[in-house]
């Protein structure tokens, strides 16, 4: 009997154990398949990310939470930091993160997602059309594409160069489908802004400047005078001027053609240049050499001409108009400087026969504006312009600078170091440079106090020369825009143009990725001395990037001619062509963020970068 029920409690204790172990079994096997549902409704919230990224991607910043059977799923995006805490690599990866629970069951899926298409992944997309053959020997630092074979290349260690030939030259790594697809843009966003224009911006300025009436106006400087021969070896004369459509003839600055120097715009009686610019000297061997733009002036719009003369240079003569060299001449050989040895004085306005203040003039009168005009015995470069600009007094190489800035009076005042004042005769008018000008000079803009749009719109071409404009916003041109002289573009504004768009000496565009520009135009694009943080999208024939530019952030262009010149590129180039680098460096780097916004490109998550946790 004992022992019978020795066996009874036994089997009663294994009995038991055998029932935990059962429920025990049962109770994992429930965990395992919740934790399948709860993946997969973690799954649910990155799908429902993904959809809402374009539509409503502020939310997604703040999270977004929905029950799905008997669980719930929250999703959200962080602009900063992975699942760990860790900086993104780029300014433009973005992670999407989604936490699925049912339960005290929970999971966690990410995936990270790019502002751009996948081509911008890669430091250099050449879209082509296989049969030409890619070359650089700039620096190419991260992976390129290229539909067609390679030439010479200087990759940096660990970068790769995919082709769609079987057998590329030059270490090129076969890829026979296409990396990836030249990127679809759609336009819309841009053109329709375009469509919006109506009316031009109106300046404020009250800048004083000084009108020449063309029949006896002038100004005599003071002081000023030549009287050796060959006494000039490095010349700048910088100037603004405005002529109207029956303007020009003689001098903005005169010290005589036959004996020094003239510098005039649409002389069209005299030496035969009409509507263009002259720029006519005496060298102290080799006699006059006349020349003259092939950019026409009279056009009732301001410009800003430079006429420089350096002796030591083949081509000893340029004009440059706008910041662009127009044209440039061998004139005199080598080491020639300007000068007879004549006494003669200087005129605003006429021309110079004078060996003393005020004395012979040749009664030519020029018709027209000018202002802010500067003397330099110094020869500038184009990156340099911007000192003409904002000229400080202090200056190397400063004669005299004539803001022209006075309103009444007959004196213009020489703020330089030598009091070349000057005196008008014959009554030169004062006024402002006032508004509806396609030129904006000086001026500091905030797009806040032009409309309830915070948007500068011109119906024509417009020029931003040494102005700083403060954003956000828009700038919607509907034709050419050139920004030059140094101005300074905040961040934060849309830069939109169905003409060309111009950006030149010293200027800067956007100050980070985070606070950067986008660039849109219709036409060619143009980029010489200056630094940038954006994206631009050029559709023109033609893009060019040069002089030192540096350029942070994503360039995507259609042009047939695309060349990149002693620049340093940080970011990505995709093209539907080929690009020319030429002297320059090029490093995949981080790209404007620009998720869920309208710029025209789709976003993309970023191949093998989906993960649970």
């Amino acid at each position: 009997m004992a022992s019978t029920l020795g066996i009874f409690i036994l089997l009663s204790f294994f009995a038991f154990f055998l029932a935990r172990f059962a429920a025990t079994e049962t109770r994992s096997g429930a965990y395992h398949v919740m934790d399948i549902k709860a993946r997969n409704l973690a799954m649910t919230g990155l799908e429902h990310g993904m959809q809402s990224i374009n539509t409503s991607y502020s939310s997604l910043v703040n999270s977004v939470s929905s029950s799905f059977n008997t669980g719930e799923y929250t999703v959200q995006v962080d602009e900063d930091n992975d699942e760990t805490g860790s900086s993104l690599p780029y300014s433009h990866y973005h992670l999407l993160k989604s936490t699925g629970t049912i339960g005290e069951v929970e999971r966690n899926v990410r995936v990270l997602v790019s502002s751009y298409p996948n081509a911008f992944n890669l430091a250099f997309f050449g879209s082509n059309n296989g049969n030409s053959t890619f070359s650089s020997s700039s620096l190419i630092s991260g992976d390129i594409y290229f539909n067609g074979d390679f030439g010479t290349l200087n990759l940096s260690s660990g970068s790769n160069a995919y082709s769609s030939l079987s057998n590329p030259s030059n270490n090129g790594v076969f890829h026979g489908y296409p990396l990836v697809e030249f990127p679809s843009f759609d336009n819309s966003y841009y053109e329709n802004l375009l469509a919006t224009v109506n009316g031009s911006y109106v300046s404020n300025s009250s800048e004083p400047m000084l009108s020449f009436d063309g029949t006896d106006d002038y100004a005599a400087i003071q002081n000023m005078y030549y009287t050796d021969a060959g006494e000039i070896s490095k010349l700048t004369v910088s100037a603004w001027v405005k002529v109207p459509l029956d303007g020009g003839d003689w001098s903005i600055v005169d010290f005589d053609r036959s004996e020094y120097y003239t510098c005039t715009v649409g002389m069209s009686g005299v030496t035969g240049e009409g509507n263009y610019v002259g720029f006519h000297t005496r060298g102290s061997s080799g006699g006059i050499k006349d020349m003259m733009s092939t950019g026409t002036m009279r056009d009732n719009e301001w410009h800003h001409i430079v006429w420089v003369f350096d002796s030591g240079e083949v081509n000893d003569k340029k004009i440059y108009i706008d910041g662009q060299l127009d044209s440039q001449q061998d004139a005199y050989s080598t080491n020639v400087n300007l000068g007879s040895g004549a006494n003669r004085y200087g005129f605003f306005g006429d021309g110079s026969e004078a060996s003393s203040y005020n004395a012979n003039r040749n009664g030519i009168y020029y018709q027209g504006h000018m202002d802010q005009v500067s003397i330099w015995h110094r020869a500038f470069s184009a990156s340099e312009f911007s000192s003409l600009l904002n000229v400080d007094v202090n200056e190397t190489g400063l004669v005299a600078y004539w803001p022209m800035n006075e309103g009444t009076g007959t004196s213009i005042s020489d703020l330089g170091p030598n009091n070349y004042n000057a005196t008008t005769y014959n009554g030169p008018t004062w006024g402002t440079r006032g508004s509806n000008e396609t030129t904006v000079s000086n001026q500091t803009i905030n797009l806040s106090s032009i409309n309830n749009e915070n948007t500068l719109m011109q119906q024509s071409a417009l020029t931003l020369s040494n102005c700083t404009i403060n954003g956000p916003g828009k700038i919607l041109i509907t034709g050419d825009l050139t920004i030059s002289g140094g101005s300074v573009i905040s961040g934060n504004i849309d830069i939109i143009s169905s003409g060309s768009i111009t950006i030149s000496e010293n200027s800067t565009i956007g100050t980070s990725l985070t606070s950067s520009c986008i660039l849109y135009s219709s036409s060619d694009m143009t980029i010489n001395g200056s630094t940038v943080y954006g994206l631009a999208i050029c559709k023109g024939s033609n893009l060019s990037i040069s002089n030192s530019t540096y350029f942070y952030g994503g360039i995507y262009t259609v042009s047939g001619s695309a060349t990149v010149d002693g620049s340093t590129i940080i970011g990505s180039v995709v093209s539907q062509n080929s690009v020319n680098f030429n002297s320059s460096s090029l490093t995949k780097g981080s790209l404007p963020p620009i998720l869920g916004m309208s710029y025209g490109f789709e976003s993309k998550v970023i191949p093998g970068s989906y993960l649970e946790y």
